[in-house]
């Protein structure tokens, strides 16, 4: 159990179950934390999971069963469902590169680019798992060397399974492996709903410009820059101080990110269009898998 500077009795559950624990002292942020647990982690699986969950109790053994039938799978995914069991908060991703029309409830990845959740009865290819219920193959996740650390909140999950494609290594949604997650309950107070506000903004910034074709780099800082106007004209003062900085501190990343985009589609023989095209292929083709 890794601690990410809690002030409430976490110590005391995890010593009563008897959970290794690893207090970090501060909020160093997901994607730290995950690599901080995993480092120390024993085992040749490494299953990620939040703190406000509950589970089926074969849900561990469908993941790792799933994993188990190919050594190039990198990741198994769980079937979320919210906390009450009233909807399925969690389901197979698929990727599109224009909204979804009717019954498709779709939500923005980058700006002209989107995911939305779709029902399979039997294991699938998916281009990411949630970072919430992701079994992952120890070998392959230190060959990827883990989670980006520069990811505080969100798309952690999104850029290591994108990064794993590019090297051949599958993500599978295993709908037989089941849990209830309480979604959203860390990001409703004020200082939770600026960290998920910097996490996400830095979250698109990072993934367009590192694994992104440009058209989508360019447009989602665009965007993302015109958004301090709103900010300021709702009067979102802290939003705005936050998105300045954020802004800042990503753009002063930038000649790493490229650095580290020109190689690893150059170690993969690919291009971030031809990575694109291929996981949204995914999606019209999921149910050869």
């Amino acid at each position: 159990m890794v601690d990410n500077g809690s002030t409430d009795d976490s110590s005391e559950v995890a010593a009563e179950f008897h959970a290794r624990w690893l207090p970090l002292g501060k909020n160093v942020g997901l994607a730290p934390a995950l690599n901080r647990g995993a480092a120390i982690a024993a085992g040749d699986f490494l299953l990620f999971i939040n703190n406000d969950m509950r589970f089926d109790p074969g849900f561990v053994a469908a993941l790792v069963e799933a994993l188990g039938k190919n050594e190039e799978i990198f990741a198994t995914d769980g079937m979320q469902f919210n906390w009450d069991g009233s909807e399925r908060a969690h389901l197979a991703t698929r990727l599109v590169n224009r909204r979804r029309p009717g019954s498709h409830s779709s939500t923005e990845l980058v700006p002209g680019l989107y995911f939305y959740p779709h029902e399979a009865n039997r294991d699938t290819l998916v281009y990411t798992g949630s970072a919430a219920c992701m079994l992952v193959r120890r070998l392959l996740f230190e060959k990827v060397n883990g989670f980006d650390d520069r990811l505080p909140l969100g798309y952690e999950d999104v850029e290591i399974c994108w990064r794993a494609w590019l090297r051949g290594w599958k993500t599978v949604y295993v709908p037989t492996a089941i849990c209830w997650h309480h979604v959203g309950s860390s990001g409703r107070s004020q200082e939770g709903m600026r960290m998920n506000f910097r996490g996400i903004l830095r979250g698109r910034l990072l993934l367009a410009s590192k694994l992104l074709p440009l058209r989508y780099a360019v447009r989602t800082w665009l965007v993302s820059a015109a958004g301090l106007g709103k900010d300021v004209g709702r009067l979102r003062w802290s939003f705005a101080k936050d998105r300045i900085k954020t802004l800042a501190a990503t753009a002063g990343l930038m000649p790493q990110l490229l650095h580290e985009r020109k190689e690893l589609f150059g170690n993969a023989a690919s291009s971030p269009e031809k990575q694109l095209d291929f996981l949204l292929q995914l999606t019209d083709d999921a149910a050869r898998f």
